[in-house]
């Protein structure tokens, strides 16, 4: 007897950074079935986003998949109504229309949402905050990006660019950001900031730090070099992500002055600092909350790593796909 594979539905689901544009193909039940990842191109973010999805939908049936949806998780404010970018500080996009761009390739239907929310439907969905109706996602990259779902609804206010917690001025005589403010939350506790502040400890104090020995100059200095000298005790990289931590302990105490979630969840590659950098974070974050005798918060790594932004894109297209379908159905019942 032959035995027939059946094909399973699915949708390509992508996150896209300004270093990295990772896609995936994605079930209902939120299992990655076959993974690409390229390198931004960031003067043309909407060119690397088409390059993965073609290659995930040409190579589909290697996986016994059939995409039927297509979702995209993309860095910057975005315009979830119409699927276009509306700016983006760290990255350019070449054509913002991105869903249109890709509809018209893939020849599905798509969603495009900002990175953050993604990942944060993501982990509400299938992560660490499963079945979570009010949650907190902080992504902390290259910048520092947010997604809030309250009462079970993602928030992404009038135009699609609500609820930007990297953006919020924390010191407005601060370092100048490239969204064209000064001090933002995105200066002091990003990887980009991480690195920028340990370079400025390095020309100012000792050159024996064993960042260097990482790096190999000041001038190359990443956040990940911070990271590994942390690791083995260094003293500049630990005050370094101390600093950090408790920077980004001041930005979730208020996101729990203003949300009030049930769960904060971590993710991006700025996690991987370690608890130099979020011990720090919680230690402050508990020491504000309680100063306002606010119940403990609780603060949790997501439990997708770095799949939270995939798989969360790629649901919010299949939830988009089975909506459609209920309308139409409603619909033909009711002629």
């Amino acid at each position: 007897m032959t035995s027939v594979t059946m094909t399973r539905d699915a949708a390509v689901g992508l996150d896209v950074g300004a270093t990295t544009t990772k896609g995936a193909i994605v079930t209902r039940a939120g299992e990655v079935l076959l993974r690409v990842e390229v390198p931004t191109d960031r003067h043309a973010g909407t060119k690397s986003i088409i390059a993965v999805i073609e290659e995930l939908i040409e190579n589909a049936g290697d996986v016994d998949a059939q995409p039927v949806a297509v979702g995209v998780g993309a860095a910057g404010f975005i315009d979830a109504a119409t699927g276009s970018v509306t700016f983006s500080p760290n990255l350019e996009y070449g054509d913002p229309e991105v869903a249109e761009a890709v509809r018209s390739r893939s020849g599905l239907p798509v969603v495009v949402d900002n990175d953050a929310n993604a990942a944060a439907w993501g982990e509400r969905r299938f992560g660490t905050a499963q079945g979570t109706d009010y949650l907190a996602y902080i992504t902390l990259g290259t910048g520092i990006g947010s997604g809030f779902v309250v009462d079970g609804r993602l928030i992404r206010g009038y135009t699609g660019a609500g609820a930007e917690l990297g953006h919020m001025v924390v010191d407005p005589d601060g370092p100048p950001c490239p969204c064209g403010l000064r001090g933002c939350l995105e200066q002091f506790a990003s990887g980009t900031a991480i690195a920028r502040i340990a370079r400025a400890a390095l020309k100012e104090g000792d050159h024996r730090s064993s960042i260097l020995s990482f790096a190999g100059s000041i001038e190359n200095v990443t956040a990940l070099d911070v990271a590994k000298a942390a690791r083995e005790y260094d003293e500049v990289a630990r005050d370094v992500l101390a600093k950090a931590g408790r920077m980004l302990g001041v930005g979730l105490s208020n996101v729990a002055n203003i949300f009030d979630p049930e769960v904060i969840v971590l993710g991006g590659g700025a996690v991987r600092a370690g608890e130099a950098f979020l011990g720090a974070a919680r230690d402050q974050l508990a020491r504000m909350t309680e100063a306002q005798r606010r119940r403990p918060m609780r603060l949790d790594v997501t439990s997708l790593a770095q799949d939270a932004g995939i798989i969360g894109a790629a649901t919010l297209a299949l939830d988009e796909v089975v909506q459609t379908e209920r309308t139409q159905k409603r619909g033909l019942r009711e002629r």
